[in-house]
């Protein structure tokens, strides 16, 4: 069967965009329909045509924009990715800065109050994570992802040794390791059973036990 055109498909309200304009579109509402279908039922029961079809386009245009299954779950882990970010960059004023102790802080308890706000993105995030486990063609973007994510505490760790707000013999990335499988951690037991986990308490101990752990030695 051909595959329908996404000029039929389009939502009205497309009419009059540039072809590129309607493809970026159809893009992020495929994509944002499987963060839905993920949340709600899990990454084994996503299929392509479902995604397009839950969008409002026809079943065979998400494998014409994303090829395989497994390219959709990367593109859906890299949207998931890009949307906190720009969330991020418009969030607390240390959130994107030159990096530093207190930026540093300022991204910690983002990431925490940012990711409960929505429990169907973070489970769908968690969903696409936990794929690279049994998935082999995931795995290297997904470790692409987990080192990228983990880089972004390590240059603020450094920036803040330069500014002597930590101790000069802290391992920058290994603690980026930690903080963020400490926050991926916390977030997916909160996921499990809210009504256990005290988000603002927890955010507030690790904050200070990263403050005290890290602390310069008195002069």
């Amino acid at each position: 069967m051909a595959l329908e055109s996404e000029s039929e498909e389009r939502p009205a309200r497309a009419l009059g965009r540039t072809q590129a304009q309607r493809r970026a579109e159809a893009e992020q509402r495929i994509l944002q329909a499987a963060v839905d279908i993920i949340a709600e039922r899990g990454i084994d029961q996503l299929t392509l045509a479902e995604a397009g079809e839950a969008a409002g386009y026809s079943r065979a245009l998400p494998a014409h924009y994303f090829g395989s299954r497994e390219d959709l779950i990367l593109a859906v882990a890299d949207h998931l990715v890009q949307g906190y970010r720009r969330r991020m960059e418009a969030g607390p004023p240390g959130g994107s800065g030159a990096g530093g102790l207190e930026s540093l802080i300022d991204g910690i308890a983002f990431y925490i109050d940012d990711n409960r706000q929505s429990g169907a993105r973070l489970r769908a995030f968690h969903e696409v994570l936990n794929a690279a486990l049994n998935r082999p063609a995931l795995a290297p973007a997904i470790a692409q992802l987990d080192h990228e994510s983990a880089a972004g505490f390590v240059y603020q760790i450094r920036a803040a040794i330069r500014r002597g707000e930590i101790r000069a013999d802290v391992d920058p990335e290994a603690e980026g390791v930690l903080i963020l499988a400490t926050l991926r951690g916390v977030m997916r037991q909160w996921l499990i059973a809210p009504d256990k986990v005290d988000l603002d308490a927890v955010r507030a101990e690790f904050i200070a036990g990263l403050r005290r752990n890290w602390s310069p030695p008195a002069t």
